[in-house]
């Protein structure tokens, strides 16, 4: 993935730069990660919650792809289309090649709605598209939604990426709220 690469290649680049290795492997080791790259926010009933800002095609796939191979159970992505990449037909099938790494998909309503229509991704052909690749998806437009959805539906052992451009209206805080509250499984 992103972080790993980077990993790796950030102690190459300070070190043939001329930085003492110790002191960069020391360094390294006190990193802990930067917000908003498959960051946890928290687990709750058996299902872990991830933010990520992932907002362009490759960025989604390669976040995917390491929440898939961190563990097994069900993954979940909510995309939220917002950044001016992600609101753009242009990118329409990149999106529903990089989200069928999931298992479930949400997406949220366009956040641009003042795009011409031929412009403006189109929700309901990236579901169709997704569904033809035998993903489960739905878009479901507002947060709230979103959360009452996907808050019923998880099942321990699923991991949730959610990729907001924006703060997608709280919806981590909101998410584990409702998870928490939700009817014990039987």
């Amino acid at each position: 993935c992103i972080r790993s690469r980077t990993a790796r290649g950030a102690p190459a680049g300070a070190v043939g730069a001329g930085a003492p290795a110790g002191a960069v492997l020391e360094a390294l080791g006190r990193f802990h990660g930067v917000r908003r790259r498959l960051e946890e926010r928290g687990v709750v009933r058996g299902i872990t919650v991830y933010d990520d800002f992932a907002h362009h095609p490759t960025a989604v796939r390669e976040t995917l792809q390491a929440l898939r191979q961190a563990a097994d159970g069900r993954l979940w992505a909510v995309f939220e289309p917002r950044s001016a990449t992600a609101c753009r037909r242009v990118f329409q099938h990149d999106f529903a090649a990089a989200l069928a790494v999931a298992d479930r998909v949400v997406v949220a309503a366009v956040f641009r709605s003042n795009l011409p229509a031929e412009e403006k991704l189109s929700e309901a052909a990236l579901v169709a598209d997704l569904e033809r690749r035998g993903v489960s998806a739905r878009h479901v437009p507002r947060v709230p939604e979103i959360v009452t959805y996907v808050a019923g539906a998880a099942q321990p052992g699923d991991r949730v990426g959610v990729m907001p451009h924006g703060g997608c209206g709280g919806i981590h805080a909101r998410l584990l709220s409702a998870r928490a509250a939700a009817p014990e499984e039987s």
